[in-house]
């Protein structure tokens, strides 16, 4: 949104990187801030990598599942319904 300034002129909102980040590549960048936060108040920094890299990866591993199923047309929803016509 524009702001009008005391001359009457409109001058853009303030713009962030985040605005134009997908939503999971944006929960991404939050959790590497939050763990950059933990490591300058002294965490053990490969601890902190190691637990971002294994979340970022199950959660990568996690939407490529789902799309395969989605695509091979095994969603969970349907498999149950196969299931109860056994």
């Amino acid at each position: 949104m524009a702001d009008t300034g005391t001359d009457g002129t409109a001058t853009p909102a303030p713009h962030d990187p985040e605005d134009d980040m997908p939503l999971a590549e944006l929960d991404a960048r939050a959790r590497a801030d939050a763990a950059l936060r933990r490591i300058q108040a002294g965490a053990d920094p490969a601890r902190e990598a190691f637990d971002l890299a294994n979340t970022m990866n199950d959660e990568t591993v996690g939407r490529l599942t789902n799309a395969l199923r989605r695509f091979l047309g095994r969603d969970e929803r349907r498999t149950a319904r196969r299931d109860d016509l056994r």
